[in-house]
C-alpha cells in the first residue's frame, strides 16, 4: 500500500472510533438540525391543513387577559373560568385537555367555595384531564382530591434544553432528584387520550412554524361555548387540547424551528362568536411559547411523523467516507481546489441530510463536516513530511546531472521516471567547439577539460536562460531542446536566441584569450525544428530524458555546415518558417545532408527585423539574387553579386560581425569553381554533402 492509501484509511478509522466512542450527536449537530429544518422548508415546502391536527392550544393571551369579562381577575382567581372552558371543550368532543399552567393556589382560602366550580370540573373529567406540575411543586391539595390523587393525572411541564439553550427534544420522562422518574406533560396527556404511546424522546424537527398549530384564545372560547357550541366542536372535536400562556414575557422557548415562517396575523374568524386561529404570539422573535413544544411532541406521536436519528453506524460510514475524502483530496490537490471541493462536498452531505429529513430521518452532520474538514490538513501534514521528503531527496540526487526542468518535473512527479515519450514540435539545437583536434595536441589534458568546460558553460548558461534543457554533452558538443520538457510556443525563436547569444559570447572570449596569449575555442551552431517524440529513452533500469526522430538527425548533421559556408549559427527551413516575421534571415543554399531524406533549404539567421539596418535588408536581398543566378547556372552573374558583397560584409562600415571567410566569399568561390567546371544540364541547384 502507498503512503497516500495508508493515510486514508487511517483518517476513515479515526473517524470511526470517534464516532463510535461519542456514541451520540455533537453539540453542533443542533443547530445543523435547525439549518435542515430551514432547508427542508425551501426544498420541499408543505401545506398548512391546521383543521388536520390532532391538537389543539388554547392560549391565555393578552387579548383574553384584557377583555371585560376577564379583566378583572387575577389568573389565580380565574377557576371558575377555567372550569366553564373544560365543560364546553369536552361538550365539543375533546379527547383530553392538559394544563400547561401551574395551580398552586386554593382560591377557597381567599373566598369560601371560590373554586368550587373548578374542582367539580376537575372531578367529572378527571379521567381525561392533565395538570402540570414542576419538579419540585405539586397543584395545590384540593386540585389533587378532585382528581383522586391520580398520580397520571399529572404530567411535569419542565422541557429539558439542549447545551445550546435550544429544546429540540420532549423527553417521556424525567428524572428528578426527590420523586424519580416523572411523566411529562405531554406522555401523561397523551396516556389520558388514549394515544399511541410515546416514545423514550420525541426529536422536534417540524414541517411548519409551531405557532401554526391551532390555537384559539381563552376569551374566545368561553364566548363561543355559551354563543355557538357547534363552533367549538368544528375546532376541538377529536382532539388533544392543551392550555398555556402565549404571552411575550412568559415560558418562551427557543426550538428547532427558528427557521419557519411564522403566521404574523390571525386567520378569519370560523364563526360569527369570534373563534379564530391566533397567528404567531410574537412573530418577530426566534422563541416559541412553551406549550406549543408539548403540542409538537403529541402531534408528532399521535400522527405517526417521528423524526428518527440514524444510528452510530451511520454516522460512523459518513465520517469515515468524509474523513477518507477529505485526506484523498488534501493528498492530490491544491489548498483552493481543496476549500472549494470540501465545500461543495459539504453542500451535497447537507443536501442529501435534507431530503433524509424529509423522510423522518435525521443524519447528525456535525462529525461527518469536522472529518471532512480537518483530513485534508492531517493530510496536507503528512504530505509535507513524506513528499517533500522525496522532492528534496530527487532534486539533491539529479541536480548535477539533468536540467533544472527535468529535476522539477521529477520532483513533482516521480512516476515521470519511466520510459515512454510523447510526440510534441520542438527546436534542437547541435553546438560544438572547433578547434579541440588541434588544441589536444597543444595543452595539457587537465588544461584542455577546463577550457572545454569553460566553453560550454557559455553555451549552456545562455540554454538555460531561455529556457531550454540542455539534453547531453556529446564530448566537446552540447544537444539543447526547447520545447519539451517544459512547453515553449516560441521554441524556435528561444533556440536562435540562444545560439546567436552563444556564438557571440565564445567569439568574445575567443579574441580576449588570443589577446593574452592563451588558447580558444570557436563554435559552430545547428538548429532544426519540427516534430519529434520527446521522453525517456533507454532501458528499464538506465535511460535518459531526450528527444528522438527525423528532426533531430537533421538537426545534428546542419552542426557541421557552418563551416562550409563560413559562418557560426545555420537554422533548417521549419525553423526559418517560424522565426521569419521576427528574423532577418539569409537562405545560404540548398543542401542534401547525409542520410537526409530530401534536400532542404538553410538558412543564416542575422538579426531582429525591428533591428536590422537598410544595408543589411539590401544585402540579404542581393545575396538572394545571387543565389537565383546560381541556381539557373548563371555562376559568373552569381560570382560578381557575392565577390562584391564579400568585399562590403568585410569593409569598416559593414557593421556585421563575421569570420575571414563569410557565406558570399564561400559561395563565391563556388559559382567560380563551378563556372570552370560547370555541372551536368539539368541541374537542381542542390549541394549533396558527403559526410557528417
Amino acid at each position: 500500500m502507498t503512503y497516500r492509501e495508508v493515510t486514508c484509511g487511517l483518517c476513515a478509522l479515526t473517524a470511526v472510533l470517534v464516532a463510535v466512542v461519542i456514541g451520540k450527536p455533537l453539540m453542533l449537530d443542533g443547530p445543523l438540525l435547525d439549518l435542515l429544518v430551514g432547508a427542508r422548508r425551501i426544498a420541499l415546502p408543505s401545506v398548512d391543513r391546521p383543521e388536520e391536527s390532532p391538537v389543539a392550544v388554547i392560549a391565555l393571551d393578552r387579548r383574553s387577559l384584557e377583555d371585560p369579562e376577564l379583566a378583572p381577575y387575577p389568573r389565580v382567581l380565574m377557576g371558575p373560568f377555567w372550569a366553564a372552558m373544560m365543560d364546553g371543550v369536552f361538550r365539543a368532543g375533546a379527547r383530553a385537555v392538559g394544563f400547561d399552567l401551574l395551580f398552586t393556589y386554593n382560591a377557597n382560602l381567599f373566598l369560601p367555595n371560590f373554586d368550587v366550580p373548578m374542582l367539580a370540573a376537575l372531578d367529572r373529567h378527571r379521567e381525561r384531564v392533565v395538570l402540570a406540575r414542576s419538579g419540585t411543586t405539586l397543584p395545590a391539595l384540593p386540585f389533587l382530591a378532585a382528581l383522586r390523587n391520580d398520580e397520571h393525572a399529572l404530567g411535569l411541564a419542565e422541557l429539558a434544553a439542549d447545551p445550546d439553550g435550544r429544546h429540540r427534544r420532549v423527553r417521556a420522562r424525567y428524572g428528578t432528584e426527590h420523586d424519580g422518574s416523572l411523566a411529562g406533560l405531554a406522555d401523561a396527556l397523551l396516556r389520558r387520550a388514549y394515544a399511541p404511546p410515546m416514545p423514550a424522546e420525541v426529536l422536534l424537527a417540524p414541517r411548519r412554524h409551531l405557532e401554526r398549530i391551532p390555537a384559539y384564545a381563552v376569551v374566545d372560547v368561553l364566548r363561543c361555548a355559551k354563543q355557538a357550541p357547534d363552533a367549538l366542536a368544528r375546532a376541538f372535536r377529536g382532539k388533544i387540547v392543551l392550555v398555556g400562556t402565549t404571552l411575550p414575557e412568559e415560558d418562551r422557548k427557543a426550538s428547532s424551528g427558528r427557521f419557519l415562517i411564522a403566521a404574523r396575523t390571525d386567520a378569519p374568524a370560523l364563526h360569527p362568536c369570534g373563534l379564530r386561529r391566533l397567528g404567531a404570539s410574537d412573530p418577530d422573535v426566534s422563541s416559541i411559547p412553551g406549550v406549543f413544544l408539548h403540542a409538537a411532541a403529541i402531534e408528532a406521536v399521535t400522527t405517526g411523523h417521528l423524526t428518527s436519528t440514524a444510528p452510530v453506524v451511520v454516522t460512523a460510514g459518513l465520517s469515515a467516507a468524509a474523513s477518507a475524502g477529505g485526506a484523498a483530496l488534501g493528498l492530490t490537490l491544491s489548498p483552493w481546489l481543496v476549500a472549494g471541493a470540501v465545500v461543495l462536498i459539504a453542500a451535497l452531505l447537507l443536501g442529501a441530510a435534507t431530503a433524509a429529513l424529509a423522510a423522518n430521518l435525521w443524519l447528525p452532520l456535525a462529525l461527518p463536516l469536522a472529518a471532512l474538514a480537518t483530513a485534508p490538513a492531517m493530510a496536507y501534514v503528512v504530505r509535507y513530511l513524506v513528499e517533500e521528503r522525496a522532492r528534496r531527496h530527487i532534486q539533491h540526487a539529479f541536480s548535477h546531472y539533468l536540467a533544472p526542468a527535468i529535476v522539477d518535473r521529477l520532483a513533482a512527479d516521480p512516476s515521470a521516471l519511466k520510459l515512454g515519450g510523447e510526440r510534441r514540435e520542438v527546436t534542437v539545437m547541435f553546438a560544438d567547439l572547433s578547434g579541440f583536434t588541434a588544441l589536444s595536441g597543444q595543452v595539457e589534458p587537465e588544461v584542455l577539460t577546463r577550457l572545454i568546460n569553460q566553453y560550454l558553460g557559455y553555451i549552456v548558461e545562455q540554454v538555460e536562460a531561455t529556457g531550454g534543457y540542455v539534453d547531453k554533452f556529446i564530448g566537446d558538443a552540447v544537444m539543447a531542446i526547447w520545447g519539451a520538457p517544459v512547453p515553449d510556443s516560441g521554441h524556435a525563436m528561444s533556440g536562435i536566441r540562444t545560439a546567436l547569444a552563444s556564438a557571440a559570447r565564445i567569439h568574445r572570449e575567443h579574441e580576449a584569450a588570443v589577446a593574452r596569449g592563451e588558447k580558444g575555442f570557436s563554435v559552430k551552431i545547428g538548429l532544426n525544428s519540427g516534430p519529434a517524440v520527446v521522453g525517456n529513452v533507454g532501458t528499464e533500469k538506465r535511460y535518459n530524458y531526450t528527444a528522438v526522430g527525423e528532426t533531430v538527425n537533421v538537426a545534428s548533421r546542419l552542426e557541421s555546415v557552418p563551416s562550409l559556408y563560413g559562418c557560426q549559427v545555420v537554422i533548417g527551413p521549419r525553423t526559418a518558417e517560424l522565426v521569419r516575421d521576427e528574423l532577418l534571415l539569409r537562405e545560404l543554399d540548398r543542401i542534401w545532408v547525409k542520410g537526409g531524406q530530401a534536400p532542404i533549404a538553410v538558412f543564416e539567421p542575422l538579426v531582429e527585423r525591428a533591428k536590422a539596418t537598410p544595408a543589411q535588408v539590401d544585402r540579404v536581398q542581393r545575396f538572394a539574387d545571387a543565389l537565383a543566378h546560381y541556381r539557373a547556372m548563371r555562376f559568373v552573374d552569381a560570382y560578381t553579386v557575392w565577390e562584391a558583397l564579400a568585399r562590403e560584409e568585410h569593409g569598416p562600415s559593414s557593421g556585421h560581425v563575421a569570420p575571414p571567410q563569410g557565406p558570399p566569399a564561400k559561395m563565391a568561390e563556388r559559382a567560380r569553381e563551378l563556372a570552370a567546371h560547370p555541372p551536368p544540364d539539368p541541374w537542381d541547384g542542390v549541394w549533396i554533402l558527403t559526410s557528417k
